[in-house]
């Protein structure tokens, strides 16, 4: 197979069949999505879809909807790294102090 060969293959079918979302017996979704009906359990899980899956069609409300919830993973996500960042620092201390003190013994 040689390279011209390649540009021909379609990387990205079209999808054969719509997405189909069930939800489980006994369970609601907690929201939906306005534009396509795709049940979500959580309201941020929905406002993620809502900026990828339709970024063309949200309205004001709905685009601050998206940048809050980007900032407050943003937030999360440096609070996980900074907890990270101590966890290892600590440990490397830790063990630095450790062994300090068995050749010191």
């Amino acid at each position: 197979m040689t390279a011209g060969q390649l540009t021909d293959v379609d990387l990205h079918p079209e999808p054969v069949t719509e997405y189909e979302y069930d939800v489980p017996a006994g369970e609601e979704p907690e929201t939906t999505c306005p534009y396509c009906g795709r049940p979500f359990r959580v309201q941020r899980y929905a406002t993620y879809h809502l900026d990828v899956a339709h970024p063309d069609e949200l309205s004001n409300e709905e685009r601050a909807a998206v940048e809050d919830v980007r900032d407050d993973e943003e937030h999360e996500l440096f609070t996980f790294h900074v907890k990270a960042a101590v966890s290892v620092f600590l440990t490397y201390f830790l063990f630095t102090f450790i062994y300090a003190l068995v050749w010191a013994g």
